[in-house]
């Protein structure tokens, strides 16, 4: 029986043959893992040789640096390398075998690991200017530009052919893109054309807020509002953490650009107006009597018990947006995982990953990179990462998919290790080594390379930093561990100790 593999979506390449010997190399590259010929219209014997694939990659700058002594993380991380290489060539694309297309939201979190493990700020730079390019008279962004596709789904909402408008929560990530470009490289220059697109879009933000400060997810006309296919139920189930992750990215992204920037009232504006989408968020769907949010909290009789989602959760622990700190509840959640959370695919799976390493939390986080990542078919077949959590080989979710949780946790959680200000003149290294005997690891920066070393097990662990000249590391560590440097007045983290250590 004849299979035809259409993984993608009846695209194919067609040759003309002569009698004779025939070569070819398509003008074009294809991502692939199977390679399926169909002959037709011949006669007499065909011989098929020399069938091969020329790798075509991105001049990244830095080489990954990342050791382990657990074999099944250290093929994981292989893999997550091998996917970002794929992924990330002359546009920083969501993954090569099909759309092609740069996406900010779940597509951009590798920019992290561009900036983190390949040392390039290059792309992200060209990222950043060309997505902006892609902004509408209205003021949101096309949510995946330079794309065609795009620009046919502008027609087919017109006259409701599809479901998938340009998706608002990816304008909002791109404001984000845009805050870590700033943070990550110290250059504004490089926002001179994506910063006053990003104020257009702050505008139109006001421009839609409903009467209870609330921003709609339904009836929006052309755009939508995606946040995550597998982590909700209902459509508006999403306006909890739709409008959380707006108030954040004001308040923790547009705020802090426009003071970098120099226009301190406009941030001053941006952030009232983030303050007023957070104060209406908790109104609606923060629950007094279990202290988290809850996402179908005015529905929760017609829906006979509560559902709660990872995004709303998370964007709360990481952005302070919970009632007087009350996190506990929301964490809980995230590491015992009830059936009525909704757990996000795993493009967005950094952003529990993120939560839970911001409170210590790393060994849960740990446990799901053994667990759920390093087991994907993809990463055991075919060195890369995969699309969806499940995954077969001819459906079509994609095989190289650029989630890149993995990767960005081996800097930002094992080693711990993120920007405080911009261009790293101060950062952070809060290490979660967990059971991991030996960790080395490079994390590149503008400002030269942080490399840290971990061997020995808990209790009898050594560690050796090296920390860029001109720059000041704040190592966070247990307090019960005492060091000859100079301590920070106060921590950030509850009990543990701030040490402050001057590069060179």
């Amino acid at each position: 029986k004849d299979v035809l593999i259409n993984t993608h979506f009846q695209s194919w390449t067609r040759f003309v043959c002569k009698e004779g010997i025939n070569t070819f190399e398509p003008f074009d590259f294809e991502s692939l893992r199977w390679l399926q010929l169909h002959i037709r219209n011949y006669s007499g014997d065909i011989k098929i040789s020399k069938v091969g694939i020329r790798r075509r990659q991105y001049p990244f700058p830095a080489k990954p640096q990342v050791t382990l002594s657990d074999t099944a993380l250290q093929r994981l991380v292989n893999a997550s390398v091998n996917t970002l290489y794929n992924s990330a060539q002359e546009t920083v694309v969501d993954g090569m075998a099909r759309e092609r297309q740069q996406y900010s939201g779940d597509g951009s979190h590798q920019l992290h690991s561009i900036y983190q493990t390949l040392g390039d700020s290059r792309l992200p730079a060209r990222f950043i200017k060309t997505f902006s390019q892609g902004q509408t008279t209205e003021g949101y962004f096309m949510d995946s530009w330079p794309a065609f596709d795009r620009l046919a789904r502008v027609m087919e909402r017109q006259v409701q052919l599809t479901d998938w408008g340009p998706i608002l929560d990816h304008s909002i990530g791109f404001a984000f893109d845009n805050y870590y470009y700033y943070q990550y490289t110290g250059d504004t220059v490089g926002l001179g054309e994506s910063f006053p697109r990003l104020i257009n879009f702050y505008a139109y933000l006001k421009k839609i807020q409903a009467a209870d400060n609330l921003l709609p997810v339904e009836n929006l006309g052309i755009p939508s509002v995606w946040m995550d296919h597998q982590a909700f139920q209902a459509q508006r189930h999403k306006q909890c953490a739709f409008n959380l992750y707006a108030s954040a990215m004001c308040v923790n992204a547009l705020a802090p650009l426009c003071r970098a920037l120099g226009q301190d009232e406009k941030a001053i504006e941006i952030e009232k107006f983030g303050k007023t989408l957070l104060a209406a968020a908790i109104k609606k769907f923060w629950s007094a009597q279990e202290q988290t949010f809850i996402v179908n909290l005015p529905w929760l009789a017609a829906e006979g018990g509560p559902r709660y989602c990872d995004r709303s959760l998370s964007t709360a622990i990481l952005f302070n947006q919970c009632p007087d700190g009350n996190t506990a509840r929301s964490i809980d959640l995230l590491v015992n995982r009830p059936p009525q959370l909704g757990m996000s695919y795993p493009c967005n799976a950094i952003w529990p990953a993120w939560a839970l390493a911001s409170v210590g939390r790393m060994d849960v986080v740990l446990k799901d990179l053994r667990t759920k990542w390093a087991t994907m078919a993809s990463v055991k077949l075919n060195n890369t990462l995969q699309e969806d959590w499940v995954c077969q080989p001819d459906d079509a979710s994609q095989w190289s998919h650029c989630a890149m949780t993995p990767l960005i946790m081996m800097h930002q959680g094992i080693a711990g290790i993120i920007p405080l200000t911009a261009g790293y003149k101060t950062f952070q290294i809060y290490p979660q080594l967990e059971d991991l005997k030996t960790f080395d690891i490079t994390t590149n920066t503008i400002a030269g390379p942080i490399v840290f070393k971990s061997s020995g097990a808990l209790g009898n662990r050594k560690l050796t930093l090296e920390v860029p000249a001109g720059t000041t590391a704040e190592l966070v560590i247990d307090q019960r561990e005492q060091l000859k440097f100079d301590k920070a007045p106060v921590s950030k983290i509850p009990g543990k100790t701030t040490y402050m250590i001057k590069g060179g």
